[in-house]
């Protein structure tokens, strides 16, 4: 990349997002200027996009909140981008902090832990659970980050809009983290969730509920013009805090056996009784190569054949997830819809896999459902 090849990409960014007051506003100013664009450089290939750069100079202002180009990122003052041109202030903070930006773009990844998502997983679980409602579920969720969304039955989760027909919430209806998404379609009614009694999370990177320095990363990856993430990250990771979950490091392919059969062994001791595996996964299976997907299902098969009920649920580009049906989503809502993530379900009861289904179709970050059931 060069640096003019960096200054187009911010310009595609600010046409694509002129609704973001501050990043818009940022990403016009760095596709005129050689300067800050060249940052970008410093990032590792495949790395080099302007959502790096703004997470790292939303890093550099949740460090030092003193900083002048603080004052125009809600993030860190609470309040509305305030009204001019946030350029100047935050030029002359990416030049000042240079070197510090370059070390962060050369080792850091975008992670996006949205904790909204706990829209299409809490539907997909409940989904899963009703044929064995009273088996209490051992969650593993792979490429869980910081595992915010093992934490789906704690959080207050409105599908549609309250007193909406076919609408519901599930959850702690009390929680201090507001989940929502709105139903394009079919009926969420009649949906409950199950009894969670063991919650790991399988990432390559973990993050601890107490890691202040990669939980600040996190945020930073988080868009300031939107401070309703904000708030609801910040509350996911309280209330986790209470009671995390067990994270592990490793390959949540190679290494799911032994971890999914270890979660689904304690969650047994801890209720004396067998429990309902289910594993899940959030815009995670996207990453891994094609080649290695379908392993997933071969080793869930394994562990159900003693006859324990296992569930896999997907929410998934297209075409992530291995061995699910081929359906378009006119062909039930009769009409165009984005198929921006697909919401899939296999399942194993006493030993055998039950056909797969696409239970619906999502936003990826749950803004809004359409639900098949």
């Amino acid at each position: 990349m060069t640096v003019a090849e960096a200054r187009e990409t911010f310009a595609r960014f600010a046409e694509g997002f002129p609704d973001l007051t501050l990043y818009a506003a940022i990403a016009r100013g760095a596709a005129q200027d050689d300067d800050v664009a060249a940052l970008l450089l410093a990032a590792r290939p495949g790395q080099r996009r302007p959502v790096l750069l703004l997470a790292a100079l939303h890093d550099l202002v949740l460090s030092h909140p003193d900083l002048p180009a603080a004052r125009w990122y809600p993030s860190v003052t609470g309040a509305p981008v305030p009204d001019g041109d946030p350029w100047p202030d935050v030029r002359a903070a990416a030049l000042a902090h240079a070197d510090e930006l370059r070390a962060v773009l050369a080792t850091r990844q975008t992670q996006t832990n949205e904790a909204n998502r706990a829209v299409h997983l809490a539907a997909l679980v409940a989904s899963a659970a009703a044929d064995v409602p009273d088996v209490p579920v051992a969650l593993v969720e792979m490429g869980a980050s910081a595992g915010l969304l093992l934490g789906l039955d704690r959080y207050r989760v409105e599908l549609g809009a309250p007193g909406e027909p076919g609408s519901v919430v599930l959850g702690d209806p009390t929680s201090t983290v507001r989940c929502r998404g709105d139903l394009r379609a079919g009926s969420v009614a009649g949906l409950r969730l199950p009894r969670v009694v063991g919650r790991v999370g399988l990432d390559l990177d973990p993050v601890p509920p107490d890691d202040e320095r990669e939980l600040r990363w996190l945020e930073a990856c988080l868009w300031p013009d939107q401070p309703d993430r904000l708030e609801r990250f910040r509350a996911a990771v309280a209330v986790l805090r209470a009671d995390p979950p067990r994270l592990v490091r490793g390959d949540m392919v190679a290494d799911l056996g032994r971890v999914a059969d270890d979660a689904a062994r304690e969650a047994d001791a801890h209720v004396g009784a067998r429990c309902h595996l289910v594993v899940f996964s959030s815009w995670a299976l996207t990453y891994v190569d094609p080649q290695r997907r379908v392993e997933v299902g071969d080793t869930l098969a394994g562990l159900a054949a003693d006859g324990r009920p296992v569930s896999w649920l997907t929410a998934e580009p297209p075409g992530c997830a291995p061995g699910l049906p081929e359906v378009e989503p006119t062909d039930w809502l009769g009409e165009a819809a984005s198929p921006d993530t697909v919401l899939g379900a296999r399942t194993w009861r006493d030993g055998t896999e039950l056909p797969a289904a696409v239970r619906g179709w999502s936003h990826p970050h749950g803004v809004w459902m359409s639900w098949r059931g």
